[in-house]
């Protein structure tokens, strides 16, 4: 299978480039394609005439968000949208990732696939508008809702954790946030177990996230006591998202329900903690 590939330079862009490689990959970085410029998103696709697309590129700085509005949209939903035309007119597949910010995180329990969305910053509008774009669109879509994801590369919580604990003896993190870390291999190896069944009957979105959940304390304290044995694990400071400003706000609570990923695609997962003993 032919299959063309955004953002390779990021987390889930380069785990899908290791895990989909018995496939003709077609990696695109932004120096490929700038997904600001549709004309060049359309130009790309029709040279390559791909079986699948994959768009794991994405505008992810949430903070820096809220100063460029524009850039974001352009991103997160009119890129999304230009692609999934193409897809339509190619009549093949298109995987879209979405994120949980696209929920204001007040339902208490896991964010099911039909909740209704309701994000708190530029970053989630811009991702939830992504997510209605390629509905309008229509054609063979997928978008996997994911969080809080994670690898050994990039700029992401797993890597600032693992520095902070190098620089620091004693630093806080936020305990009242409850998510489901994603690892990005995570991710790849439930796409490369499931392209080959994707199908018009099972088009959607889908919320693809490992099973249990925990809040940012926990995950930090996961990564401390597998990476840094050195650190004393009682150092590491449990605070409430009040004593944390950001610019942009995050949702309280974004856990997402795998369940029905799991009964379209006959899989069962491993809870995160295991996920990250496999970084």
């Amino acid at each position: 299978m032919k299959i063309l590939i955004t953002g390779i330079n990021g987390q889930v862009g380069h785990a899908l480039m290791q895990q989909l490689n018995d496939h003709e990959l077609i990696g695109l970085t932004r120096q490929d394609c700038d997904l600001t410029n549709p004309d060049q998103i359309r130009w790309v696709i029709d040279q390559h005439q791909p079986d699948l697309i994959i768009n794991p590129a994405a505008y992810t700085k949430v903070d820096q968000a809220e100063d460029e509005h524009e850039l974001a949209f352009l991103i997160n939903r009119d890129a999304p949208r230009v692609m999934a035309e193409k897809a339509r007119e190619y009549d093949i597949p298109f995987v879209h990732f979405s994120t949980d910010y696209v929920f204001d995180g007040k339902k208490k329990g896991a964010y099911k696939e039909d909740d209704p969305t309701n994000p708190l910053g530029v970053y989630g509008a811009s991702k939830s508008a992504g997510e209605e774009a390629i509905q309008n669109v229509g054609g063979k879509f997928y978008i996997f809702r994911t969080s809080w994801v994670y690898s050994d590369r990039g700029h992401n919580f797993y890597q600032t954790i693992n520095r902070l604990a190098q620089e620091k003896t004693t630093f806080n993190i936020v305990s009242d946030q409850f998510g489901v870390p994603t690892s990005a291999y995570f991710i790849a190896n439930q796409l490369a177990d499931t392209i080959n069944r994707l199908s018009s009957d099972n088009v959607g979105i889908y919320h693809l996230v490992p099973n249990d959940s925990c809040s940012w304390f926990d995950f930090a304290y996961a990564i401390l006591k597998k990476n840094q044995p050195k650190f004393i694990l009682n150092n590491l400071n449990p605070i409430n998202t009040s004593e944390y400003p950001t610019k942009a706000l995050r949702p309280m609570n974004s856990i997402l329900n795998n369940g029905k990923f799991k009964k379209t695609f006959m899989v069962e997962f491993d809870g995160w903690q295991n996920e990250l003993l496999n970084i």
